[in-house]
């Protein structure tokens, strides 16, 4: 199966890159990293072409990614209409404090429906576009790299256990928040009957 997908990949070209990265940005379920990793492996690029290919996939990225962005602006009331208050409150909170680097950060997990909270906060299109590249770019830098190392088994292995300890980090954070947030509200209810 690796050695079909590596043919085919190979017999696709730069295109194949692109169509890979596009489709993830399109915010449908899809690794482009895996994309950009196997890319390395197959392309081995030179120093140069490691760097354009680098900035080439971002902007493509950055460019696709603009479609779910427009579409979440189009239809920001359906959003908007299954928004809890009392939870908004908070998240705006936190986009007010964090915006831009919300998007960047999701980026490079690979969270591509950050795109309907960005266009949910208005964050303008130059900003948008801006954190976006800022974030999918050190992940293509880095997919680049590890694919040319020439490992690409082991590679995707580490990867895949590196998403899921980060994912195991924040559920473990945000359960961690919860509990808190539970156990001062019982002790602030507690002084108040008091």
């Amino acid at each position: 199966m690796l050695t079909f997908l590596l043919d085919t990949l190979e017999q696709l070209g730069i295109i194949g890159l692109f169509l890979g990265v596009a489709v993830e940005a399109i915010s449908i379920p899809f690794p482009a990293a895996i994309v950009m990793l196997v890319y390395g492996y197959i392309m081995d690029p030179s120093s140069l072409e490691w760097v354009l290919l680098s900035f080439g996939a971002a902007a493509v990225y950055t460019a696709i990614s603009y479609i779910p962005y427009w579409l979440s602006l189009r239809y920001d009331h359906l959003l908007q209409n299954r928004v809890n208050k009392s939870s908004s409150k908070q998240m705006l909170k936190f986009m007010d404090k964090y915006r831009e680097w919300t998007i960047s950060a999701g980026r490079v997990l690979g969270m591509g429906y950050i795109v309907y909270l960005a266009a949910f906060y208005k964050i303008t299109p130059f900003r948008y576009g801006f954190f976006t590249f800022l974030g999918i770019l050190p992940v293509a830098f880095l997919m680049f790299y590890l694919g040319s190392l020439g490992n690409i088994e082991v590679v995707y292995t580490w990867f895949q256990n590196v998403q899921y300890g980060i994912v195991v980090l924040i559920i473990v954070a945000i359960g961690w928040y919860i509990f808190y947030r539970m156990k001062t509200r019982k002790k602030y209810q507690r002084k108040q009957q008091s």
